[in-house]
């Protein structure tokens, strides 16, 4: 590449054979302020682990700009059950899910050639807003089942990762609507183990224009400048289909949930799960990918 020429008609650097010293937007100089206390990946540094009452007990400065925002509590006793009153209503309140990892289900090829799907391990694209928290739900004990429903909070974040080879791939971290059961009615224990289905909505709604203009419910019926290629009735269409008939993808997800704290005092429990979805549909235009969500739990048992 040529270098660039002055005003002067000279090549190099500055006008005066010296590089200016760089300033940030403050006018100060200086090299490159680090932004944040996050890791490359956009989530927070590690740290101890923090109690609820750890958290309640930070100002909100404290709190900004340090990702502790993101971070769900977790249960300093390791030991102990909560009975559960079959007559009683109960409910699970203060719920929280914070991933720890996100595995995207792409094909792989082996050493011999043959190709594979395997989850593959990705990088975070998303900014510290990708836990579930507040979310609460009636919790009943059923013969020999303890059940779980999920009713409200904020159960879904909108979150991408970036594959090995670079193509990103944005998807509804979500719990609506989950039903979960476990064995061994009558109590919880470091023992209980909740498995069930929950609801995965569409990544985008029906307001949402694409970058031709057409939506679900708004905007143009096609893309300008193609009329005649859509109205062939044939190929043409067929084509252009998925990209201008917008519908609003609702798709199946399931989660496995194992306590390993309980602080019977308290009512808090504790652990880790495992959730498997599937990724944006871009409105019905493309096909999903599996993606496997690892992480950490937190919730409260009250009395309805």
């Amino acid at each position: 590449m040529p270098r660039r020429l002055h005003a002067g008609g000279r090549r190099g650097g500055h006008p005066h054979g010296r590089r200016p010293r760089r300033c940030d937007a403050r006018g100060r100089r200086g090299g490159r302020r680090h932004l944040g206390g996050g890791g490359a990946d956009g989530a927070p540094p590690p740290a101890a682990a923090l109690t609820a009452a750890d958290i309640r007990s930070l100002t909100y400065e404290q709190v900004k700009g340090t990702g502790l925002a993101n971070r769900c509590p977790e249960v300093d006793v390791s030991k102990g059950s909560i009975p559960l009153s079959s007559g009683k209503a109960y409910k699970l309140v203060d719920m929280c899910l914070e991933p720890k990892t996100f595995l995207v289900e792409e094909e792989v090829g082996g050493k011999r050639g043959e190709v594979r799907k395997a989850f593959v391990d990705t990088k975070l694209m998303t900014r510290a807003t990708y836990t579930l928290t507040g979310i609460e739900g009636t919790l009943r004990s059923e013969g020999d089942r303890v059940v779980f429903e999920e009713k409200e909070g904020i159960d879904y974040a909108a979150t991408t990762v970036q594959l090995p080879g670079g193509e990103r791939v944005p998807f509804l971290f979500t719990i609506k609507s989950l039903v979960a059961s476990a064995q061994g009615g009558g109590q919880i224990s470091t023992a209980t183990e909740f498995g069930g289905p929950y609801k995965v909505p569409s990544y985008r709604t029906g307001g949402f224009l694409d970058p031709k203009g057409r939506g679900m419910v708004t905007g143009y019926d096609m893309a300008v400048g193609l009329p005649a290629l859509e109205a062939d009735g044939r190929e043409g269409q067929s084509k252009l289909e998925k990209e201008t008939n917008k519908k609003f993808d609702v798709t199946d997800g399931e989660i496995e949930m194992a306590i390993n704290a309980i602080d019977a005092s308290s009512g808090e429990i504790g652990g880790v799960f495992v959730a498997e979805q599937l990724t944006d549909t871009d409105m019905g235009a493309k096909q999903p990918h599996k993606v496997l969500v690892k992480g950490i739990f937190y919730a409260r048992v009250v009395e309805a």
